[in-house]
């Protein structure tokens, strides 16, 4: 039985939980519940310090919820909601081509139809669960002491779930226990790895240090990387037929921090704010930049760092496919505590329009 959470704040429905134990569907151990007589749950009442109480686990939840912030896939890639009992996911895109005809030379017979294709592809949901227990000690001398439960083991078991997405959704692998990656998605479920899904390669200049990478160019180099970044972003623009903008650059943070030190010669302004001016008033809206390491060794030239672009706007573009975020399923009675089983569902990241996203790989 899955836990209900309020639908208002998010947290555990207390409630809910006294009903349920009630009931006899719901075990948290001793009755924590009804201590006065009634049915009807109390916010004061309190029925033993050593038990595993709803309200500890809400506290547990809300510091999580609130000090916790997300890793980078959260801010680049947007979300697609699948329903979490779902075992598959499906996308389907059109291609295909309309013609027109000068209307004064056909009969209604001869007018031009489109033509088109419908491309499907499916994904697996996978679900990822983790826990974390709390000893009866340790609610006995919170409870004596009038302080909160530790949320430290929570903290950590949601950081080990955004860390798998990440690393899922830039690699399509997750981190084995053991510290070995192991290839999670199937075939045709584009990442930002090397893929057929994505676009031809877009070349980078050859700079004046005779080396592609932009963490060693020069003052003499400004103009090519500059060049780079316009063609990089300029793809997106082309390969479309003008339909989408390239509004979003990821890239490791030593690529980063070469636009933000490379400058010409006598010239203030750096590659980076040169071509945020530049990209802006191109596109018409305030792009952006960011930051993400685990493209730093995804490239094709001595796996070198992998710069890409794309259309964020564009739930066609890119995107994660999630069935449930991270959160608490159940609440279990264990000999002397209690554990929180916490899971998510997700179907990893895809591509579903390649002509919304372009890669440049520079050398290592």
């Amino acid at each position: 039985m899955d836990l209900r959470l309020d639908s208002k704040t998010g947290l555990l429905d207390l409630a809910w939980c006294a009903q349920a134990q009630k009931n006899g569907l719901l075990n948290l151990g001793r009755p924590v519940f009804a201590t006065d007589g009634d049915d009807r749950y109390d916010s004061n009442e309190r029925a033993d310090e050593a038990v595993p109480l709803a309200r500890d686990l809400n506290y547990v939840l809300q510091t999580v919820r609130d000090t916790y912030r997300p890793l980078k896939w959260a801010s680049i890639l947007r979300t697609v909601a699948v329903p979490d009992w779902a075992e598959r996911w499906e996308v389907s895109k059109i291609t295909g081509t309309g013609s027109i005809s000068i209307a004064s030379h056909l009969q209604n017979s001869d007018f031009a139809q489109a033509d088109f294709s419908r491309a499907t592809r499916t994904g697996v949901m996978y679900e990822f669960a983790n826990g974390y227990r709390y000893q009866s000690r340790e609610l006995v001398r919170a409870a004596r002491l009038g302080i909160n439960p530790s949320v430290e083991r929570a903290q950590l078991q949601r950081q080990a779930a955004e860390e798998l997405l990440e690393l899922s959704a830039a690699t399509g692998k997750i981190r084995l226990p053991n510290g070995t990656e192991h290839q999670l998605f199937a075939a045709g479920l584009a990442t930002l790895t090397p893929s057929t899904d994505l676009p031809a390669l877009v070349t980078a200049s050859t700079k004046a240090s005779t080396t592609t990478s932009w963490t060693t160019a020069d003052a003499p180099d400004f103009s090519k990387i500059l060049t780079d970044l316009h063609n990089l972003t300029d793809a997106v623009y082309v390969n479309s037929k003008e339909r989408r903008y390239a509004d979003t650059l990821v890239m490791p943070l030593d690529e980063f921090q070469a636009l933000n030190r490379n400058r010409a010669a006598n010239f203030s302004a750096n590659v980076l704010d040169t071509f945020m001016t530049e990209w802006a008033r191109k596109i018409g809206r305030q792009p952006r930049i960011e930051v993400w390491d685990l493209l730093k060794n995804l490239g094709t030239i001595s796996t070198g760092p992998r710069i890409v672009a794309f259309d964020s706007s564009d739930l066609d573009v890119a995107c994660i496919m999630m069935g449930k975020p991270y959160g608490v399923d159940q609440v279990l009675e264990v000999p002397r505590g209690f554990e929180a089983i916490a899971s998510m569902v997700t179907g990893g990241f895809r591509t579903l329009d390649s002509n919304g996203i372009a890669y440049m790989d520079l050398a290592a």
